[in-house]
């Protein structure tokens, strides 16, 4: 029996959406949790593997924009501040290096996992907490759902949160509803979903580099006027993403429109 570690970060953004130009609410159109599964075996390799392919590729940034001079193995550049569209216009190793990684944890029999759905249109029908949790058992019973016709156990890695005790236990509780409760429990997630801070993990730090990959990804598909300059994104990663992701990975329609309506590809 395989046993699968699940990294999971957050993609989009939270907070309510009415438009990229919009004065207050112009982050994103979509919100959802992204990462990756690898089997157990293969997560301190690839935790090395990302670790010297991250030291490798931001050599630079590593030598001038780490003013604390922390260890390479704790310093960490954000998945959001990496995937720029210009960046990945003007740099090919950045282009390659994402390339490698995504080959790598198909290599290794890890795939990418990401759900999400667009924003409500309605101020009052967007409610963050309903949606952080709505979407985290989207991710949970993703995997599980993968692990059940794969005759696999799993456990899940979240990046850590600063939402405050509360926020954690509510959402873990419901997590372990979900495993014990009601007619489609859970039962390959062998534990509630964990924390863990993404600078002491490298895996960690790779879940939000996807997480900044597909967030923009999402957003094209979403609103793809509004992010006609994210287009570069769809070009070089849309295939590569889908041929390595889960094939039930999806971003869903607003709850406005259909609470658990069908998914759709990242456009």
């Amino acid at each position: 029996m395989q046993h699968y570690v699940v990294y999971l970060d957050e993609f989009g953004h939270i907070g309510p959406y009415v438009a990229r130009d919009h004065a207050k609410y112009n982050d994103s159109p979509v919100f959802g949790l992204a990462g990756f599964m690898l089997p157990v075996a293969q997560v301190r390799e690839f935790a090395v593997y990302f670790y010297k392919l991250k030291c490798g590729l931001l050599a630079w940034d590593l030598m001038h924009k780490n003013p604390r001079d922390l260890p390479a193995c704790r310093w960490e550049k954000k998945g959001s501040a990496l995937f720029t569209a210009r960046n990945v216009q003007i740099y090919r190793p950045l282009r390659q290096a994402t390339f490698r990684l995504l080959n790598r944890i198909a290599a290794v029999g890890g795939h990418v996992v990401y759900t999400g759905e667009r924003k409500a249109s309605q101020m009052g029908v967007h409610v963050s907490a309903e949606m952080f949790r709505r979407q985290l058992l989207c991710a949970i019973r993703q995997v599980d759902g993968h692990c059940a016709q794969t005759n696999s156990t799993c456990l899940v890695l979240l990046d850590q949160q600063d939402a405050g005790d509360d926020w954690r236990e509510r959402n873990v509780e419901a997590c372990t509803v979900a495993m014990f409760e009601g007619d489609a429990k859970c039962r390959r997630l062998v534990e509630p979903p964990l924390q863990g801070e993404s600078h002491l993990f490298q895996t960690l730090q790779c879940a939000d580099w996807l997480c900044g990959l597909i967030g923009r990804l999402a957003a094209h598909a979403a609103a793809p006027n509004e992010y006609a300059d994210w287009a570069v994104f769809h070009k070089y990663f849309h295939d590569r993403v889908r041929d390595v992701a889960l094939v039930s990975s999806g971003i869903r329609p607003p709850v406005e429109v259909l609470a658990s309506g069908p998914v759709s590809e990242l456009g």
